[in-house]
């Protein structure tokens, strides 16, 4: 079944413009068929009651288990190209509640300012489509990007991951108890992080882990840590 966000007030659902296209144009909805709808938070069954002018009407209250247990935060340094599309919807897929777009020292991309509410709008976007193919009741927030300095001031979770190719020397891979509240992982650039900012984190409380011997790509890292988070937490 279809799912959407969008505002339910006096028991009526108020799709946004595009969202109404995407029903009656792509979907070709009819009388009678039902909707998914997610509003602040609730989900609920919705009926179409009238086509022009398009109304909703909600059925009734649904529960909903989609969410992790724990709140996850993915800090992904820019990427070129498409990559950072791929890593916002896949990380929206995987159950991330907030996504931070990181500028690294090694960083081949770098966003002007004008550019940043553009980009910002584009990964929300996907952020939201995800979120709805996926049947998830929130939408991750996106905020970013910011330096690894700024991290120290913005970083709450409780347990903190960097993802660091020299752990693999040491350990194969990175675990968790599954009792956590909130956790976080930060994955480096395409050049590999730098040493100095992953000490950085680490005065952060971010902790060195390993994503087994293989070095990865920046994008197949992301995908990799969030899975694995999503496995310990869903156990």
């Amino acid at each position: 079944m279809q799912r959407y966000f969008a505002i339910v007030s006096d028991n009526k659902v108020l799709l946004s413009n595009d969202d109404q296209h995407h029903l009656l144009n792509v979907l070709r909805a009819k009388i009678g068929e039902k909707i998914e709808v997610v509003s602040e938070g609730s989900l609920f069954l919705a009926e179409i009651t009238k086509i022009s002018p398009l109304v909703i009407s909600v059925v009734n209250k649904l529960e909903d288990n989609s969410e992790l247990k724990a709140k996850v935060t993915l800090y992904y340094c820019l990427s070129k190209g498409d990559k950072n599309d791929f890593v916002v919807q896949k990380a929206t897929e995987l159950g991330a509640s907030k996504i931070v777009l990181v500028s690294s020292k090694r960083c081949v991309v770098k966003y002007d300012n004008k550019d940043v509410d553009k980009k910002i709008a584009r990964f929300n976007k996907i952020a939201k489509e995800a979120a709805e193919q996926c049947h998830r009741i929130i939408v991750p927030e996106i905020i970013g990007p910011v330096t690894v300095d700024q991290i120290g001031k913005i970083a709450t979770e409780e347990v903190r991951f960097v993802a660091y190719e020299e752990e693999a020397k040491k350990s194969p891979s990175f675990s968790l108890e599954g009792n956590e509240t909130s956790v976080a992982v930060f994955i480096g650039p395409e050049g590999g992080i730098d040493e100095n900012e992953v000490k950085k984190l680490n005065e952060f409380s971010f902790k060195n882990v390993s994503l087994g011997n293989r070095i990865l790509r920046t994008e197949t890292a992301a995908v990799y840590a969030l899975s694995v988070i999503a496995n310990y937490l869903e156990k």
